[in-house]
């Protein structure tokens, strides 16, 4: 048995930018930099579906201390480590999360020292070859007829990274500063086989970005689908849990420019249709102002949802039972669930009970369905709300569709849709080859086609795409309603990359 997931890279791509425009310059009296700090995952082609990461620490090092192992003595970035980090669904800079927005003393930095603790993951392996094995904590996968999903828990083979930048950063007081954090789960997660065993590590492969430069909205960066229960709503802003960090989000709303979605039984499109204990959807920008103002641009109250019995997860297999694997945990769960566990999936039984969580203002396309079991397909993430969970059993009661994030090739066109191949092992070994990936005025598009949109992408072309997946039906290939298409290959050849 071979490597399952490939070492691409041993590099660290270190980006420093610091622009005159996009910013806003302002004094300051106590020598301070307002700064938020972002996460995110390469984009890759492996079969990671949950990846999980305590980060103990994170700082900016001067020369003083260009070497230090530990982030004792050195500006902080982030005043509420540790913290545990669900990376997976954040591929490409479009997916990133915030971790914290905090200040920092003004000066002249040489680098950034991040910390790690443990880590879980959830990684498919080809089927009839490998099984989850029994050390503790597990970190291998040994040769067995099932299950598909190994569990691990791998140690780091370093627990710290220390990221010098190619010349010294000066920070200046008052000006808004964006520091962005890239982890390579790919270049990550590291398989040695031995036998018919092979044990995972994590080398850590990171990269990082500072930039004071804004973009059209005054953001210094957006933050998508932050999922969590509301815990404290004041004056004209409320505070929300992310799933994915476990960290409290607080995030003004204001008239005219923030939208509220699903609120059935308010008609204000106001925070006043906003309550405590509503488990609620947010997409906001992080201002280039001092001080940083986090602006919800929307909010969706999931409805049907409740608070104690949420969680999110891919689905896993859908015959002879679905089965779904966790990869998120809302704030006040209190039924035990954990990511990375694998749970089989009794579903709603009305079609009421199923959504989709497409934004406010767009139109499915036709043809696609998401009201039943039959429309479940392996590789759809979804939110749950959970009546009971019992022996490795989850009753639930709703079901919402969420966007899903892969890799893959586009093999052909036919505009405004793609055929896409080359995907992951955790799609092919369910008997899922290509996908159908349809865009419309709803998609954004990145990477090298940023500018020039559907019309800049190529056969073979390798993207990173993120959109609503529905079951294309007996024999048929999976649809991808297509938000995001992040493309770093377009006019460089297929499936080369450019970094």
């Amino acid at each position: 048995m071979g490597k399952k997931i490939p070492v691409l890279s041993a590099l660290v791509l270190l980006l420093v930018f610091f622009g005159a425009c996009g910013g806003s310059s302002h004094s300051s009296s106590d020598n301070e930099v307002p700064v938020v700090v972002s996460i995110s995952d390469q984009p890759s082609n492996v079969g990671v579906l949950s990846f999980v990461i305590q980060i103990t620490g994170a700082c900016l090092v001067t020369s003083a201390n260009a070497f230090a192992t530990d982030c004792s003595g050195a500006q902080s970035l982030l005043p509420n480590a540790p913290m545990t980090v669900q990376l997976e669904g954040m591929q490409t800079p479009q997916q990133s999360d915030a971790l914290a927005t905090t200040n920092v003393q003004a000066g002249s930095y040489t680098g950034i020292l991040v910390t790690f603790g443990t880590a879980t993951a959830s990684v498919n392996v080809d089927p009839n070859s490998t099984d989850a094995d029994t050390a503790t904590p597990p970190n291998s996968c040994t040769a067995a007829a099932t299950p598909k999903i190994c569990e691990l828990s791998p140690t780091f083979t370093k627990s710290f990274v220390n990221l010098p930048f190619p010349k010294a950063a000066t920070l200046s007081a008052g000006q808004p500063t964006s520091v962005s954090i890239e982890f390579s789960v790919a270049d990550s997660l590291v398989g040695a086989t031995a036998g018919s065993t092979t044990t995972f590590t994590i080398t850590p492969i990171l990269a990082v970005g500072v930039s004071t430069i804004a973009d059209s909205a005054g953001s210094l960066v957006d933050i998508n689908n932050v999922t969590g229960p509301v815990t404290s709503i004041v004056t004209t802003s409320f505070t929300v849990t992310d799933a994915a960090t476990g960290q409290p989000v607080t995030v003004d709303t204001f008239s005219g420019t923030t939208t509220f979605n699903g609120f059935s039984n308010c008609n204000t499109n106001s925070l006043a249709c906003v309550q405590v204990g509503q488990i609620v959807t947010v997409n906001y920008g992080v201002s280039d102002s001092n001080p940083l103002v986090l602006s919800a641009s929307s909010v969706t109250n999931n409805n049907g949802f409740q608070n104690g019995q949420a969680f999110e997860g891919t689905v896993v297999a859908t015959t002879p039972t679905p089965m779904v694997l966790v990869t998120a945990v809302l704030a006040g769960n209190t039924q035990g669930v954990i990511a990375g566990q694998v749970l089989t999936l009794v579903p709603p039984t009305t079609s009421t009970s199923f959504s989709v969580a497409v934004p406010a203002g767009q139109t499915l396309p036709a043809g696609v369905s998401f009201a039943g079991a039959g429309d479940l397909v392996v590789g759809q993430n979804v939110l749950i709300d959970s009546t009971g969970v019992d022996d490795g059993v989850v009753t639930s009661d709703a079901i919402e569709l969420e966007p899903t994030q892969f890799d893959g090739t586009v093999s052909s066109i036919t505009s405004p849709n793609l055929t896409v191949n080359g995907l992951n092992n955790f799609f092919n070994d369910n008997g899922i080859a290509t996908v159908q990936v349809q865009t419309g005025t709803q998609t954004t598009f990145g990477g090298t086609v940023a500018s020039s949109g559907f019309k800049g992408i190529t056969v073979g072309d390798v993207a990173n795409f993120d959109g609503f997946l529905f079951n294309g039906g007996a024999g048929q290939s999976p649809v991808v309603f297509g938000e995001n298409v992040f493309d770093d290959t377009s006019n460089s050849g297929a499936g080369k990359k450019d970094n």
